[in-house]
């Protein structure tokens, strides 16, 4: 998800801020990524379900609950956000997602690439509201298992931040690829199994 939280959400979220955060589930993602400073400026607490049974070659629907914990820092607060991850070995992953705020009102479909770490949807300007993204919402997705998959079928999703960008540097709307290499590149991200009955 890559979408700005500027000063009117930043003083929405200062009772958040002031709240003492959840312990960080961030690791920077690889060595060539800019090393990370401190802990991140936004925590995200993911859950992730999938369908607890398919077939081979059957869909599966995941669904990525998540929910932003400002630790305390200056708002406004300027990051790209992207949702995603790895999917099931040979599954047909999903070429786009939708988006969901708190209450289930739909806000967008957003569109899924994949890249050398997994699969990863950007919003870039889907979401609503000048594209800032609720401290809460769901992200599902949907992808068709291998037709010979077999045993426990293993996904594990979240949420990408990128840290550093000031209003100029977001107004670009930098690649992922140009992201990993200018920023701070913190990764939330849970692990979810599908049987798969033969």
């Amino acid at each position: 998800m890559r979408r700005v939280l500027g000063l009117a959400a930043g003083l929405a979220l200062i009772g958040a801020a002031l709240s003492p955060p959840a312990q960080a589930q961030a690791t920077c993602t690889s060595a060539a990524v800019k090393k990370c400073q401190g802990r991140p400026l936004i925590d995200i607490d993911v859950a992730v379900r999938a369908t607890p049974h398919a077939h081979p070659g059957g869909r599966v629907t995941y669904v990525l609950n998540y929910s932003m914990t400002w630790t305390p820092s200056f708002a406004p607060y300027w990051g790209a956000f992207w949702v995603g991850g790895r999917f099931p070995k040979g599954a047909q992953t999903p070429s786009k997602a939708t988006f969901f705020d708190a209450t289930g009102k739909k806000l967008a479909t957003i569109p899924c690439r994949r890249y050398s770490d997994g699969v990863w949807c950007d919003t870039a300007g889907q979401v609503p509201r000048h594209g800032q993204i609720p401290r809460q919402g769901k992200i599902v997705f949907t992808a068709r298992l291998a037709p010979k998959a077999g045993g426990v079928a293993v996904a594990k999703l979240g949420v990408d931040s990128f840290e550093g960008l000031n209003e100029a540097e977001f107004a670009r709307h930098y690649s992922r690829k140009t992201s990993q290499e200018k920023f701070c590149n913190h990764r939330f991200a849970k692990a979810v199994t599908t049987t798969v009955d033969s």
